[in-house]
């Protein structure tokens, strides 16, 4: 079993002004309170505690304050910020020991635009071994609703001295699920001793909280997970009810019900019996009507999520007869588990409406709102004539199909009819209605049935003007293949502050590619906060190269109101990509006090028999743009038949709110991106395990080398979920031409600048959930004292960099090149060789041919480290076999530690040569003399 110490000591410390800027000046003044030292105490190693420090501009101009000197094992989040006059702004100074020793420091916070130029801070702080070793997580399974398990949690001391741990548990409500009885252990040294912790659930559902452990006043919580899972005996019945209709007299008709367990324990039937049914019979007051009969009642045990089907029968009375009603009630070692109402009828008519009362709701003043609603026949099987009922005021009724009555309900129609009302009022007031329908067989008015009648009901409301949030706006599906659905909500919320009319909802039907499955029927009020989600679905059949395009409408506040409008849009392609996850979602993620960037990655698949080419990744307008994304290899490119590649999604909340976004994958020759939401909550809530993302340490400052030198790239990871981690650096930008790479996996991988520039590097830590954490490094390559030049090419292939001594050599001349001692190149000057003999006869005047590549782009560099003042050098390219014509050469010349001159030479064939430029070093710097000779060698 793994075990693990971890937890975070959040303390904040307010920095406060202790002195004012005098009145009247022009400058800002930040200060700080306490003035000199930030104490961490003792932190373990591999953990990372924090403190907060408030930053005061008392000054009246504004600051930029830069966190410009970290002491090892500690950083300043965030490392710049700018402070407005009178303003303050919370700084989180975090101490994160990778080793057993005291860290302590002064940090330096250099301030631009004010009276006092630096902010300094002792740090101290102290890196400790684990002093206690304890499960990870105490997982106590699931227990019933008011019952108690206890477990015993070992604890073991690491060192020789006694500990007096303090016990302590935490996590929001569920904490109170949770019982340890002693408040305090004492535990010598090297000892392990049990406890026991308890676990009483209030509530169904998974619980989890924390035990802490602290070894003394200034030390880590230990922390150990605490989960359970509360619950309970259940049992319900699928469907809810039972009717057997109408069974012709004289016959039998069964039908099922099944008894389903969706509790979390194995549940005993007892027993079932048939009862009267005092609600829907009120008349009867004996036994259950003797047509009913149940297969079996005898005890019974359902397993957990199983299911046991239990059958009802219903022999009919040999005469037509009142439909009849009854319960079965299933009983358990408890009492009554649940109640099935049953009900049938023996022969004859019986003619209902669907649904039996037509409720408009509340509507706008003088809208024709319209509803539908079915009339059938569920008795025996004969022709019906349904004539018109007496017309209402404020509504009409006629039937669906357009036909005119009477209207005739038999097998042809199977026995129903669908009719349409409309009702339109003028008056702010209810409208209450019924309509009889007379019913005729063979030609006369049923005696056994004369009516069927549908209740109805309006109320016309005039309600304040709506605000409403529609999201999104305009709906884009982008590239979906051909004849395949996708579906997409669009949220309407009442944003207002008062109840909202909706109502009239429609889809334009120009386009069948788009459907509205479940598009609401009728008006709807919105109280504030509420929302409506209406899905869309797309699903192109025929690939037509143009974008398809419908509009959602609804009417909302009056009839007054222009109607709102949703444009919708999408395009069908033969290409077929889908991603994983979809939606990408990151969950909450902190983002007061201070926002955290976190990262997730997806996959995107080519699910068609056509290679695709990605051409760019980017994120839609119209949404959050809280979120970034971005392919972990360089664009364009290729996914072959079902292959995949791998793409990289951050978000960073500004604010407690949801943020939705779209990244948009673009594919070469189709006009609509691959759409992949992403999903994420800024939270300010200690949310535990959900908001454990892994923090990727960097170095607390840029690095400055001379290229061509070997670093360390020191990175760290941090997890607060103490999860397994791991280091990944990758180069996310040089200058143009480098070709280095970090050499070795894990946190600490070496690199070797190979150009002269800014190289900025990001360390990606993934934790085993997948989840990732960044941050960023700049490395600075500097050039050797002296004669530096450096090259490198487009294309891949053989160019060669030459420096001629024009002391043993003329540059104009062929023979001088490719020839030892005049010429360094790479026959006689690579791999720790030199032309011999010496040039001016010292080691440091001669040059020396650092690197030199053959398949790819270089670069190639040669550097001599005391130049000649006396006589000047050239420098030559040669493109000894590089056939990708043309190839453009950049070469780059220092003197002095200072870029002197810069060239592009372009070859149009191979064994092309070219006398770039002749340079003469004067001590400092350089003359330097274009030349662009050329001959083919």
């Amino acid at each position: 079993m793994r075990h693990l110490l971890y937890g975070l000591l959040l303390v904040p410390l307010m920095l406060v002004g202790c002195a004012k800027e005098p009145l009247g000046s022009a400058r800002g003044v930040v200060v700080s309170d306490p003035k000199t030292e930030v104490d961490f105490g003792q932190v373990f190693v591999g953990t990372e505690a924090s403190k907060l420090v408030t930053l005061s501009n008392t000054g009246r101009s504004q600051v930029q304050v830069r966190a410009s000197d970290f002491p090892s094992g500690y950083d300043m989040r965030p490392s710049e910020l700018s402070l407005a006059p009178g303003g303050k702004a919370e700084v989180k100074i975090a101490f994160f020991p990778l080793r057993e020793e005291r860290f302590d420091g002064q940090l330096k916070i250099s301030l631009s635009n004010a009276k006092n130029e630096l902010v300094t801070l002792d740090l101290k702080g102290e890196g400790v071994k684990r002093v206690v070793e304890v499960v990870e997580v105490l997982d106590f399974g699931t227990i019933k609703l008011g019952d108690t398990k206890t477990l015993p949690l070992d604890l073991t001391n690491l060192i020789e001295k006694s500990l007096n741990l303090d016990l302590s548990i935490t996590g929001g409500s569920d904490r109170t699920a949770f019982r340890v009885d002693d408040g305090a252990v004492e535990l010598p040294g090297g000892a392990t001793r049990a406890i026991d912790v308890s676990f009483t659930p209030a509530n169904r559902g998974p619980h989890a909280a924390s035990l802490l452990l602290r070894p003394c006043a200034s030390c880590q919580d230990v922390r150990v997970q605490l989960v359970g899972t509360g619950g309970i005996t259940e049992l319900r019945a699928s469907p809810p009810t039972v009717t057997m209709g109408t069974v012709t007299p004289g016959e039998s008709k069964s039908s099922w019900f099944a008894i389903q367990n969706i509790g979390d324990f194995p549940a005993t039937v007892t027993s079932m019996t048939l009862v009267v049914d005092p609600v829907r019979d009120p008349a009867n007051e004996g036994e259950a009507p003797e047509e009913f009969k149940l297969a079996a009642t005898g005890e019974f045990e359902v397993g957990v999520s199983a299911t046991v089907e239990v059958e009802v029968s219903f022999k009919a009375a040999p005469q037509a007869e009142p439909r009849k009603f009854a319960k079965i009630q299933v009983m358990g070692p408890d009492g009554l588990y649940f109640e099935v109402p049953v009900d049938g009828k023996s022969g004859g008519i019986e003619v209902e409406a669907d649904p039996g009362t037509v409720d408009f709701g509340r509507q706008p003043k003088n809208f024709a709102a319209k509803k539908t609603f079915m009339i059938r026949n569920i008795g025996e099987s004969v022709a019906l004539d349904l004539y018109p009922p007496s017309e209402e005021a404020n509504y009409t009724v006629a039937a669906v199909d357009g036909t005119s009555a009477p209207w005739r309900l038999d097998s042809h129609n199977a026995n129903s009819m669908a009719f349409e009302v409309t009702f339109k009022g003028s008056e702010i007031q209810e409208y209450p209605a019924e309509m009889d329908f007379p019913i005729y067989v063979s030609g006369a008015m049923s005696a056994e049935q004369p009516f069927v009648t549908v209740h109805l009901m309006a109320n016309v409301v005039e309600l304040p003007a709506c605000d409403l949030d529609i999201s999104p706006s305009s709906l884009r599906f982008g590239a979906v293949t051909v004849n395949r659905g996708v579906q997409l909500p669009i949220e309407i919320t009442n944003q207002g502050t008062t109840e909202c009319l909706v109502w009239n909802f429609d889809l334009d039907t120009d386009n069948r590619a788009f459907a509205a499955p479940g598009l609401p029927n009728g008006s709807q009020v919105l109280a504030p906060g509420e929302k409506i989600t209406v899905g869309i679905r797309y699903q192109p059949t025929r690939i037509t190269g143009v974008i398809d395009r419908t509009n959602l409408y609804f009417n909302h506040s009056n009839v007054e109101t222009p109607r709102a409008v949703v444009q919708i849009s999408g395009l069908a392609t033969s290409f077929c990509l889908s991603a994983d996850p979809n939606p990408v979602a990151f969950g909450p993620v902190p983002a007061v006090p201070q926002s955290l960037q976190v990262f997730k990655p997806f996959v995107v698949r080519n699910c068609g028999t056509d290679a695709v080419r990605i051409s760019r990744v980017s994120m839609a307008s119209g949404y959050s743009q809280r979120f970034t994304a971005r392919s972990d290899e360089t664009l364009p490119v290729t996914i072959a038949s079902n292959g995949t590649k791998s793409f990289l999604a951050s978000y960073k909340p500004l604010d407690l709110v949801r943020d939705v976004g779209k990244v948009e994958v673009w594919m070469q020759g189709v006009d609509e991106p691959f759409l992949v939401e992403t999903q994420g909550q800024g939270t300010d809530d200690a949310c535990g395990v959900l908001c454990d993302w892994p923090t990727a340490i960097c170095p607390a400052a840029g690095q400055s080398v001379t290229v061509n030198t070997q670093i360390v790239l020191s990175g760290g990871a941090y997890s607060p979920g103490g999860h397994p981690t791991t280091c990944s650096w990758t180069v996310a930008s040089a200058p143009v031409g480098s070709s280095a790479r970090p050499v070795g996996g894990g946190c600490t991988p070496t690199f070797t600048p190979d150009l002269v520039g800014n190289y900025v590097f990001e360390l990606m830590v993934t934790d085993q959930l997948g989840n990732r954490g960044a941050c960023q490094h700049s490395l600075t390559a500097t050039p050797w004292g002296g004669l530096w030049v450096e090259t490198f090419w487009d294309a891949a292939g053989d160019i060669d960099l030459h420096v001629l001594n024009e002391d043993l050599g003329d540059r104009h001349q062929d023979a001088s090149w490719f020839r030892n001692p005049s010429d360094c190149y790479f026959g006689n000057c690579y791999s720790g060789n030199r032309p011999n003999p010496l040039w001016d006869n010292d080691i440091n005047m001669t040059a020396s041919l650092d690197r030199d590549d053959i398949p790819g782009t270089g670069p190639e560099n040669t550097r001599i480290n005391s130049p000649s003042l006396t006589h000047p050098y050239a420098v030559g390219i040669h493109n000894w076999g590089n056939s990708r014509n043309p190839v453009n050469v950049t070469t780059n010349i220092y003197c002095g530690g200072a870029l002197a001159y810069n060239t592009t030479t372009v070859f149009t064939a191979t064994r092309q040569f070219e006398v770039a430029v002749s340079i003469q070093y004067n001590g400092s710097t350089c003359i330097v003399t274009r030349d662009g000779m050329r001959w083919v060698h």
